[in-house]
């Protein structure tokens, strides 16, 4: 791993000897409220997995307990334990195997504690990739795992990674695949095959090989492919007739995960539907409303890219994909989690009086994004499944759900993680507009490492 360092000499990126102790000690007051809050976070996670059927790692055993016994993943012939169907592709199912080998109490304890793991993993890679900075000391470096693991207890305070918890869900397993691509952690020779490897378990991630593209990335853009198609592959060789039939007619069917009205969705389609507009009319409008997303999200990203700003682009691309998709409820928006750690740089930089360390429009929109996910209840509280920590409660379970109905304030509320995610895309494009190559700038300038090697 390679990086760009500073000389010891350099001043301008560099904290100021005046504020060392200060940032040292801003550190330790701050890790130390991150690890308590990871402590009282992971008592309510633990008693809701040993009190609670974890509703979605169920499925995802029902699907490979359907593998073992030759019955079908999709249909009516499902043997759904829920009800719920099974929405990916075949070769998920056949990595969902080994969750029946383990009694079920077990398994949900394990999956629980993998996807903190996972979790914790996507922050670290994000501070120390933040860290890798001109003049940051390799000791700020070697602290990213307890940074990591601090971050992870504010990270328990957002509600999509709380829900993702809650339902035992797995796209927290995704992120980590396509942020070790996008942060430069899978080795260079199998760089890009992340994303391919998620794309193949669940269609969306596809949509962060866009990366590849714009930076003019072939080997990582052809590895991502070569790997979405071997995982494809693999799901025929397993379940020929499953495949055909995922492939061929339920990978078009937008509406697999629930319509475009479910108040937990807080894609675009689901703003605009709680608006007013007919359902199939915003899923129709999100047609040319994507290609618009897709052309404006890959220049910000091609910005940042060469500003050297990877963490940046992979903020950009969760709220590019989660804004654009046809349906995107809470924990599908799980990745913003690296949201915290952009805004405990920029928070970093300001008070170290580093001005070409941070910007505004990251910093405002990191911290809108933060503040309006913000769910300060437990998994084993009572009250928990109440609108003060899934805003999108406000509305009635069947409608009306416009602001006419039942108000602006209420209307914005339940919509807030929606919008605050478009205004933070926004942001970010703007502070890329604002952003320069990392070759033409200064190393104070360079708010995140740009790095081909690492």
């Amino acid at each position: 791993m390679t990086a760009p360092t500073a000389s010891p000499t350099t001043t301008a990126d560099t904290p100021r000897t005046a504020s060392r102790p200060l940032v040292r000690g801003l550190f330790a007051v701050i890790t130390i409220v991150g690890l308590v809050c990871l402590v009282w976070q992971l008592d309510g996670i633990f008693s809701h997995v040993r009190e609670n059927y974890l509703l979605d790692v169920g499925v995802f055993v029902d699907a490979g307990q359907a593998i073992l016994d030759g019955n079908a993943l999709y249909g009516d012939d499902f043997p759904s334990r829920s009800g719920f169907a099974f929405i990916y592709p075949p070769l998920a199912a056949v990595l969902f195997v080994p969750l029946t080998w383990m009694g079920e109490e077990t398994m949900e304890m394990v999956w629980t504690l993998a996807s903190l793991a996972a979790a914790w993993a996507v922050l670290t890679m994000a501070v120390h990739r933040i860290t890798v900075l001109a003049g940051v000391s390799t000791l700020w470096r070697r602290l990213a795992p307890l940074t990591g693991l601090a971050a992870l207890g504010f990270a328990l305070l957002i509600e999509p990674l709380q829900v993702h918890l809650m339902y035992g869900q797995i796209n927290v397993f995704l992120v980590l695949l396509v942020a070790a691509d996008l942060l430069g952690y899978t080795p260079k020779w199998l760089r890009g095959a992340g994303v391919g490897i998620a794309a193949g378990i669940k269609i969306t991630p596809a949509a962060y090989a866009l990366v590849f593209l714009v930076t003019r990335k072939w080997g990582d853009l052809a590895r991502s492919f070569v790997a979405f198609l071997v995982t494809a592959g693999l799901g025929w060789i397993f379940r020929a007739s499953d495949s055909t039939f995922f492939w061929t007619e339920e990978f078009f069917n937008g509406e697999r995960g629930g319509g475009p009205g479910y108040a937990a969705n807080q894609a675009l389609t689901g703003i605009l539907t709680r608006a007013g507009m007919d359902g199939d009319t915003a899923q129709t409008l999100m047609i040319p409303g994507l290609l618009v997303i897709a052309v404006i999200s890959g220049w910000a990203v091609w910005r940042l890219s060469a500003a050297g700003r990877p963490v940046s682009v992979l903020l950009t691309l969760v709220l590019a994909v989660s804004i654009s998709a046809p349906i995107a409820v809470t924990h599908h928006w799980t990745g913003i989690i690296v949201a915290i750690v952009l805004l405990a740089a920029q928070l970093s930089a300001l008070v170290t009086g580093r001005r070409d360390g941070w910007d505004w429009p990251t910093l405002t929109g990191t911290l809108l994004l933060v503040v309006a996910n913000l769910s300060f209840g437990r998994l084993s509280d009572e009250d928990y499944q109440t609108s003060a920590n899934h805003h999108y409660q406000v509305f009635p379970e069947n409608g009306p759900w416009s602001f006419s109905d039942i108000g602006i304030v209420d209307f914005l509320y339940g919509n807030i993680q929606g919008i605050s995610g478009i205004i933070c895309l926004a942001l970010l494009c703007l502070a890329a507009w604002r952003a320069r190559p990392a070759e033409d700038a200064g190393p104070a300038e360079v708010k995140e490492p740009h790095t081909t090697d690492a």
